[in-house]
């Protein structure tokens, strides 16, 4: 269910942008910025089996930017 949301709604909407604001974030994915910190939620799943993942963007020695996986699993993380 991860790959399917990814590929999905997740690698477009970043494509088209979605990290600066505009196109906000797909609703369905639940992405929000946790407190004080520069780590995203994303959530794919409610339902069990439930799913959740952690990230953040960083750049490569060459500027390119990087995307980071923290965690993924479910609501336990």
């Amino acid at each position: 269910m991860f790959l399917q949301a990814l590929r999905e709604f997740f690698l477009p909407a970043l494509g088209a942008g979605s990290f600066s604001g505009a196109p906000p974030w797909p609703r369905r994915l639940r992405i929000h910025q946790l407190s004080n910190t520069k780590v995203y939620s994303l959530t794919w799943n409610f339902a069990s089996p439930d799913g959740r993942a952690t990230f953040h963007l960083d750049k490569m020695d060459d500027g390119e930017p990087l995307l980071v996986w923290r965690r993924i699993g479910d609501h336990a993380i």
